[in-house]
């Protein structure tokens, strides 16, 4: 039967081929807008000679500013411009060159454009959970952002196959997609900055590959449902996708014409394997425990039939696939069939938020989990759905009040606030893989978020200091508000990057040392003693800040060993400094000088006779055998350290640390470990210089704070008359410090001993403690932080709560399971809507 039924179509077919020859056409045969009654909402715009199908290095984006390398332009075969379109609401704010900076681009899905998106989205329907995510006052804001709805390139009111080239059409990739729509934004509508970019499904899985094109366009990423592949490499996605394609091209009319039956009215085109692609797709468009709760008569509409037994039998997939048109589905399987970024999410430097279904059959939902492993900083709302896939629409209005969605759009509108000024000298941070020995590394290997400068410096005792520093200004004030940064142990000024950007797009002068033997002002002192003081270190930044550059007053950020310099420093010139931004300081208690090393035995560690003699303090240094450890630790042990795990020797497994540095992952965390990991494989002179000054430093904080003596920084510290902001994170994993002296409760040995004195003495400081953090507050809060030190500086305020905060105090820090989405009301949520 299934025989003579094939063979019957293919000789129809191909009767319907000899007399279409002879009709014309009278209208396109796909419409430019997917629900017309929002046509007239819809722009078009036109890009002149742009290439598809071509190679994008994404390291040299100079090559494909007009689309790939050794792509085909729609014009060298005969067709117009290239096409792109969308649909555009809100309140747009423009800079002085009359550019937008605040907008919102949302990409559509694999069966939409714009106007699915404005149905979805602005109107809102019961399947994106019954009111809109984009209006005023909605989670995607219209009072505060210019938002764009685009179609990507193959779809609707794009450029695709069914306008007139078909089969010639040249076969474009996620990349073509996104780099049409960026000249759109940018040369089009003035784009210049983008607060957020989304999208669902299709539209998230261009979110993606958003950020590793053009990672410095955006403030924020949210990928809901999307995927950064679905190759080979997924076999599933893949699959999906050749299904359909193989199901499209079993039509005895695309056998009979090879996909080329354009001079065939509409009517005559292959419809059926359209409708046999959708009812492919429609098996996993809900998940089976879903389908096996639907009776028959439910699904037989989206069940496909050659010769259907009754009216009903495939209605929904014929009645779909009249709309559209088989080589434009085609050409849009092959992008998936190709498509994979993960190699290069490392790029992506927008805060990240992934948002997914957990019981998607399509687009899965392990692979989502491994996207946000691999994306810096990005973290991951889930959810399982009754309509599985389809959940990707309403995800936003269900978790619209969670802490950790209202935390990131908070954040995007923190960035989107921070585009005052453009900081035009900002480079991405990192270290290269080629690493010589036999050159600098930090001046050979290592690049800083913004140009170092030299300067040579002097302390008090006369000792000359190279000092490298960075010093930037976006703004336009003659006399800007100035905050400079001091690094911690082991940090450098470079590792503070994302402080910096967001200080300079608000309006800030800022500037960031690398004290001496660190980061750059390391190689121009390898032939000086790792011995200094934390007071030569202050006087070496006196010099360079006040007298160099000429800064008589500023605010301080100092981080760890770093905030302790600023608290001596803010004592030795109080007039220099306007107020103090301390996170995660050390300064904040005592140490006894004779410290038990061993069972039975004490070494006098801070004995002041060091300050100046570095073989005197390896004599009682070297037996504790922590220098040699730091200058023998393997590649594997710093990753390991630096997210809090430890390694078993014996056995290899890894297990959780009490101790490390970065609680969360982020791109300046990436930084730090790289460079760290960097040194062991660079000069071993700098390596050496380095690991020396790491450990010397302990003496250098604990010096200063000794029981013993009354004039100890810590007795000292109350005199601080400057407003002072402390940070401290709930996972503080190195304050205080019970080695030392038995202390081991942050809050109760530490923080509210300080915040008494400091009360007392009648400046009581702004106090915010950042949940699930550990000791490097701005790496771990990579927004959140620098907007908090911002606000200090320049209102001289704190928001100290946070959405976080908030629900852990209410709830408590419990996790819980994964929650289950409302089903929407209504029947058929997802009638007309596809991948």
């Amino acid at each position: 039967m299934a025989g003579r039924n094939f063979i019957r179509y293919c000789c129809v077919s191909l009767l319907l081929l000899l007399v279409g020859t002879a009709l014309a056409v009278a209208q396109p045969f796909t419409r430019r807008s997917s629900q017309m009654q929002h046509d007239e909402l819809k722009k078009t715009y036109e890009i002149a000679n742009f290439r598809i199908g071509g190679r994008y290095d994404l390291s040299d984006s100079s090559k494909w500013e007009n689309g790939g390398e050794g792509g085909v332009t729609l014009e060298s075969l005969g067709a117009g411009k290239l096409r792109t379109a969308y649909i555009a609401i809100g309140n747009a704010r423009r800079n002085a060159a009359g550019e937008i900076t605040n907008a919102v681009i949302v990409n559509s899905y694999y069966s939409g454009d714009s106007t699915d998106m404005y149905e979805q989205w602005v109107k809102g329907t019961a399947l994106s959970g019954g009111v809109p995510v984009i209006g005023p006052g909605r989670p995607i804001d219209t009072d505060r952002y210019y938002v764009v709805m685009v179609d990507p390139l193959g779809t609707w009111g794009a450029s695709k196959p069914s306008d007139g080239l078909g089969i010639k059409f040249p076969q474009y990739s996620y990349y073509d997609m996104v780099q049409a729509n960026y000249r759109m934004l940018r040369d089009g509508l003035k784009i210049a900055h983008a607060a957020l970019i989304t999208g669902v499904s299709m539209g998230g899985t261009q979110t993606y590959v958003w950020g590793v094109m053009h990672p410095e366009f955006m403030g924020g990423l949210m990928p809901i449902g999307g995927t950064t592949q679905s190759d080979a490499e997924d076999p599933v996605g893949n699959w999906t996708f050749q299904m359909m394609t193989a199901a499209i091209q079993s039509d005895p009319v695309w056998q009979a014409t090879k996909g080329d039956y354009y001079k065939l009215p509409k009517e005559k085109h292959p419809v059926p394997g359209v409708a046999f692609g959708w009812s492919v797709l429609g098996l996993t468009g809900y998940d089976f425990a879903y389908r096996t709760t639907q009776s028959f008569a439910a699904v037989q509409p989206e069940v496909f039939y050659w010769d259907p037994p009754n009216e009903k039998a495939g209605s929904s997939v014929t009645n779909r696939a009249k709309l559209y048109d088989a080589v434009d589905l085609v050409w849009r399987n092959r992008v998936g069939e190709t498509h994979n970024v993960n190699p290069y999410l490392g790029r992506i430097q927008a805060r990240t938020m992934v948002m997914h279904i957990t019981n998607d059959l399509w687009l899965n939902f392990k692979l989502a989990e491994r996207a946000v492993d691999r994306v810096p900083g990005a973290q991951l709302i889930a959810e399982e759905s009754p309509v599985a896939h389809y959940g990707v629409f309403s995800i936003v209005n269900h978790r619209k009040n969670d802490p950790k969605f209202v935390a990131f759009m908070d954040e995007v509108a923190s960035l989107d606030r921070a585009q005052k000024y453009v900081d035009k000298n900002y480079r991405v941070p990192g270290v290269t893989e080629e690493i010589d020995p036999a050159k600098s590394f930090w001046k050979d290997a290592v690049t800083y978020p913004y140009p170092v400068k030299y300067a040579t410096t002097k302390d008090k005792r006369g000792t000359s200091w190279q000092i490298g520093y960075m010093d930037e200004y976006a703004g336009t004030e003659k006399d800007p508000k100035v905050l400079v940064i001091i690094h911690g142990k082991g940090a450098f000024g470079g590792h503070y990057g994302n402080v910096m950007q967001y200080a300079l797009r608000s309006g800030l002068r800022v500037i960031v040392p690398d004290l001496p033997h660190y980061g750059m002002s390391g190689p121009g002192n390898l032939d000086k003693s790792p011995a200094r003081t934390m007071q030569d270190m202050r006087e070496a930044v006196y010099d360079l800040v006040v007298n160099q550059l000429g800064v008589k007053k500023a605010h301080y950020l100092g981080h760890s060993l770093g905030g302790q310099v600023v608290m001596g420093y803010a004592l030795t010139w109080p007039d220099a400094v306007v107020g103090l931004a301390l996170e995660a300081p050390s300064g904040l208690e005592e140490y006894p000088r004779d410290i038990t090393i061993a069972k039975d035995k004490k070494a006098r560690l801070f004995d002041q006779v060091f300050d100046h003699d570095f073989d005197k303090w390896n004599e009682t240094w070297g037996p504790t055998g922590i220098l040699a450890a730091e200058l023998g630790r393997s590649e594997q042990s710093v990753r390991d350290f630096f997210y809090f795990k430890k390694r078993d020797p014996e056995t290899n497994a890894v297990s959780a640390a009490k101790s490390g540095y970065f609680y969360s992952d982020s791109e300046y965390a990436r930084f730090h470990t790289e460079q760290r990991v960097g040194l062991i494989k660079g000069n071993p002179k700098e390596l050496e210089q380095w690991a020396n000054v790491f450990i010397y430093d302990i003496y250098s904080i604990g010096s200063e704070l000794q029981q013993d003596d009354p004039k100890n920084l810590y007795r000292r510290v109350v005199q601080i008359k400057a407003p002072i902001f402390l940070s401290f994170g709930d996972k503080e994993p190195f304050i205080p410090t019970p080695a030392f002296n038995g202390l081991t409760d942050l809050g109760r040995d530490v923080i509210t001993p300080f915040m008494s004195r400091m009360t007392g003495a009648g400046n009581r400081p702004i106090l915010k403690i950042y949940p699930e953090t550990g000791h490097f507050i701005h790496t771990d809060n990579p927004v959140e932080f620098p907007v908090d030190v911002v606000d200090f500086v320049i209102k001289g305020t704190v928001d100290t709560s946070s959405p976080l905060g908030t629900d852990r105090m209410i709830k408590g820090s419990a996790v819980s399971a994964l929650p289950v989405a409302p089903t929407p009301p209504g029947a058929a949520p997802t009638a007309g809507l596809n991948k």
